[in-house]
């Protein structure tokens, strides 16, 4: 089970990266 929750922080993290990402190329994408 600690497996299980160490695996659902990753993806937590890689949830908000992702986000952030998406964001920032929005922001340079939307002027074009």
């Amino acid at each position: 089970m600690k497996n299980l929750t160490s695996v659902r922080k990753l993806f937590e993290k890689l949830g908000d990266a992702y986000n952030d990402f998406c964001q920032r190329i929005g922001s340079v994408v939307s002027p074009f």
